[in-house]
């Protein structure tokens, strides 16, 4: 004869199934009904949809003496101003020995390195968001400090 306790056991074990079979099915309904709608309201569209911005072309030169000479600066510098919409397109030249990085918060959040005598094109990105967008250096360098406080300034 069996001992009560395993026969339990063994039940509590397939009432578990029942219920995890249960939550795999309802989280599958949820993914397809939403999908479903997706495809049926649609997804929502550019902030930009329909407005023609202007093509924004910066350059960025970093030496010894920071972004633009931002060493020689006080507050924010560089700044670069755009207008919503706008297409921003950022050259770096790095005419430095030691390698330097760039990114934009909320745009090139992951930025790039540059190494030292190299030039280099930051990807195209439509300035979306209104506000203002830090640039910074992401390479610790010699002048990392003056490569803090640069701004991308989106009206």
């Amino acid at each position: 004869m069996e001992p009560l306790v395993l026969v339990y056991e063994a039940r509590g074990r397939l009432v578990l199934r029942n219920k995890m079979l249960a939550v795999i099915v309802i989280v599958v309904a949820a993914a397809l009904g939403g999908g479903i709608l997706t495809f049926a309201v649609g997804l929502p569209g550019s902030p930009c949809e329909g407005i023609a911005g202007a093509t924004r072309n910066f350059t960025i030169v970093a030496n010894i003496n920071g972004f633009n000479d931002s060493k020689n600066h006080q507050g924010q510098w560089p700044i670069m101003s755009v207008h919503r919409c706008d297409i921003v397109k950022v050259t770096i030249i790095n005419r430095d020995t030691q390698t330097h990085g760039f990114a934009i918060d909320n745009y090139a959040i992951r930025g790039t390195e540059i190494q030292g005598g190299q030039t280099l094109s930051v990807p195209p990105f439509l300035a979306s968001k209104i506000g203002q967008f830090r640039v910074f250096c992401i390479s610790f360098c010699t002048v990392h400090t003056f490569m803090q406080n640069g701004s991308l300034n989106v009206a």
